[in-house]
């Protein structure tokens, strides 16, 4: 099975991230127990898929908290008045960059959080930039500014913007309208100019294969898929450069 999501604490700042949770990231999650994913109605306990051995949060988030814990979490299921957070413990992420480059991107059939349809191969003849994001996931919601602005400075011209996620659409409805939200992104109208679409999860696990979050693809206007970009890079200050490495592979694809 696919990974989904993964978390790592401690990082130099030249380090591309993958998906994580840290203070730089996503500035007010000091601890595993204030992300949104985890359930507060519920016993939050971690499975291992390789031992079976289960954790609580409290012995996670101390791991956590103590730049100890790295790990991926790739699938949940609840049980009674727990939710179950099956992960796998990991040393480092492959790359799925390789496979791409020069591919076509999977022609598919998309309805956005609109219910609005998209197809992939009506596409052809714009430029298409695919972001693969979370609502959980914290490097994918730090970068959301840079990705308005790229929507923004590029008004007018033969450019998309998708962002897929495997999220369900109460979810990604709830994230707009909370208030950790709001206060990050210093607006009381959260917006991501991308055109959302929820509840790929297969798509994302078995067309693509994407295994850190966020991972945006760059197509170009034959449908062939030029730049992969995996993570978030961080400048000296610790911010993303999402908007100058996306702009940058658009720019070279432009006439």
């Amino acid at each position: 099975m696919r990974t989904l999501l993964s978390y790592q604490v401690k990082l130099p700042a030249s380090l591309c991230l993958t998906c994580l949770i840290s203070l730089s990231a996503f500035c007010q999650y000091r601890t595993l127990t204030e992300s949104p994913m985890f359930r507060k109605d519920k016993v939050n306990l971690f499975q291992d898929s390789a031992g079976q051995a289960i954790y609580g949060l409290p012995y996670m988030d101390s791991l956590y908290k103590a730049g100890l814990a790295r790990f991926q979490i790739f699938s949940m299921h609840t049980s009674g008045n727990s939710v179950f957070w099956h992960i796998r413990f990991i040393s480092s992420l492959p790359s799925i960059r390789s496979n791409w480059i020069g591919k076509s991107f999977p022609v598919t059939i998309f309805f956005d959080v609109d219910r609005h349809i998209i197809n992939t191969e009506k596409l052809k003849g714009a430029i298409v930039i695919i972001n693969c994001w979370s609502v959980t996931c914290g490097p994918c919601v730090a970068e959301i500014p840079d990705l308005n602005r790229l929507v923004d400075s590029l008004g007018g011209k033969k450019v998309v913007f998708l962002g897929i996620t495997y999220d369900q659409l109460p979810e990604i409805d709830q994230f707009f309208r909370s208030q950790k939200l709001k206060e990050f992104l210093h607006t009381e109208k959260p917006v991501f100019r991308f055109r959302l679409i929820g509840e790929q999860k297969d798509f994302l696990n078995n067309k693509l294969g994407v295994i850190s979050y966020p991972t945006t693809f760059i197509v170009g206007t034959d449908g062939i898929i030029r730049e992969v970009l995996e993570g978030v890079d961080l400048d000296k200050d610790r911010q993303p450069r999402s908007y100058e490495r996306i702009r940058a592979a658009i720019d070279h694809l432009m006439p």
